[in-house]
């Protein structure tokens, strides 16, 4: 097998993408965002998926510098240093694992309300467990492996939806999805929604942060990172646009009130064949996104572990060239988070996780363009267009959001990153103390 073959081409890490930013969310987001926004819920998806641009065009830029793994850890390191690089990428880490917690939980309770086993803790308990150590001896097999499954899982989370879309969009109601033509308004957008409606939204367009994240697995990353981030992003932006259009045309108000609103209008258009594929496809797509994260999280560690932030044990590789030691502690670190059903605490640092990841990938973008405007060869492939103005207005964004989320969750993220300060320094000292051994 040749290295081309092991890694993932663009396709691979488009629907990398794709699985990674489209969970469980998708199924529930019609009912959810109904309730804020009305028939204003397509708009709204439009309207977001433009602001999330703002940011992922500075990702794909930055993205566009480095080969190396580590996504918003390299960018950050890269402009602002060691330290803020390490808090970027541990955090990050960490919090990676949480959210693998989550989605394995959130895997074995789709599986018990749709066969009813929600009873039988043990067999729960061992879905949550196999689900994570399945994925990791997956990912110990190799590259081409993870590709394998990930692609599969991908197009098979798909095909439901693409169902959806093209036998439902006969049985829309235009005055459904028209903004101001619903002939009952129980459900608005006003000032007091247009908030939660854009944060409800921007989150289910989160994930694209991750594809730089295993670089080095990937062909030419300078050059298809950037693509890739891009065309997962339009494409998804079209989905959730469409299934909204679908879904909120079909169903009317009542979506909002719908636990299940993919699946129930499928039943309207198809019957009971709609309704459990798109159930089987909500299934599917939650492992889908397990399998994207099981690939992703270990090789946060990576670049941590060769710029000698962590132990270098961290970044060793076995003979299918995949970093075992990595793969095997984030199993360890998520399957105990996971049974313990203590996440929800836990999940509170996602707020600061997730920020301290944008808002300094999106300042590295103004840095780069000023330390490399003479080196054509360290030119990024890609350039965020309206120059100095989109780095901007992702930060301006970013800080929007985070002054909506309750203080207790931004006192928890900074409380964690100072937590784990001592680390770096404690790291450093050992690199020196190697460094003068060695000289």
């Amino acid at each position: 097998m040749t290295e081309k073959q092991k890694k993932f081409g663009l396709w691979s890490i488009v629907l990398l993408g794709f699985n990674s930013i489209i969970g469980s969310g998708i199924f529930l987001l019609p009912a959810s965002l109904y309730k804020f926004a009305g028939d204003w819920s397509v708009a709204i998806v439009f309207i977001t998926g433009a602001l999330v641009a703002t940011i992922a065009l500075c990702f794909a830029e930055a993205a566009g510098y480095f080969s190396k793994n580590g996504a918003a850890y390299v960018y950050t390191k890269e402009a602002f240093g060691k330290f803020a690089g390490f808090e970027v990428g541990f955090l990050k880490w960490f919090m990676q694992c949480i959210a693998w917690a989550v989605m394995a939980v959130a895997f074995k309770n789709i599986l018990s309300a749709t066969f009813g086993f929600s009873g039988n803790l043990p067999l729960c308990y061992l879905i949550v467990t196999g689900t994570v150590v399945s994925l990791t001896v997956l990912n110990l097999s190799g590259v081409n492996a993870a590709k394998i499954v990930n692609n599969l899982s991908t197009i098979a989370k798909m095909l439901p939806l693409v169902f959806l879309i093209v036998t439902g969009i006969w049985f829309i109601h235009p005055e459904n999805i028209m903004p101001g033509n619903a002939s009952q308004a129980h459900y608005s957008l006003g000032s007091e929604t247009l908030t939660s409606a854009l944060v409800l939204a921007f989150y289910s367009f989160t994930g694209f942060e991750t594809f730089g994240t295993a670089a080095e697995d990937m062909e030419n990353p300078r050059k298809n990172l950037p693509r890739a981030i891009c065309i997962s992003l339009g494409i998804v932006m079209m989905f959730y646009a469409l299934v909204m259009a679908v879904t909120v045309g079909v169903l009317g108000e009542s979506v909002a009130e719908s636990n299940t609103p993919l699946a129930d209008a499928a039943q309207v258009v198809a019957g009971d064949f709609g309704y459990w594929l798109i159930t089987i496809g909500s299934i599917i797509s939650i492992g889908g996104i397990n399998v994207a994260a099981s690939f992703h999280i270990p090789r946060a560690l990576l670049p941590l572990a060769d710029d000698q932030m962590i132990p270098t044990f961290f970044g060793r590789k076995n003979h299918n060239d995949v970093p075992v030691v990595a793969i095997l502690a984030s199993c360890i670190v998520t399957v105990p988070i996971a049974l313990s059903g203590s996440f929800a605490q836990l999940a509170m640092l996602s707020v600061v996780a997730r920020f301290v990841q944008y808002i300094p990938t999106c300042l590295s973008v103004l840095v780069f363009r000023h330390r490399f405007s003479g080196n054509a060869e360290a030119q990024s492939s890609f350039k965020a267009p309206c120059g100095w103005l989109m780095p901007v207005v992702a930060v301006g964004l970013c800080l929007y959001l985070l002054a909506d989320q309750p203080p207790v969750k931004i006192v928890v993220g900074l409380s964690f990153m100072a937590l784990i300060s001592p680390f770096f320094l404690m790291a450093q000292k050992k690199a020196k103390q190697m460094k003068e051994v060695n000289a």
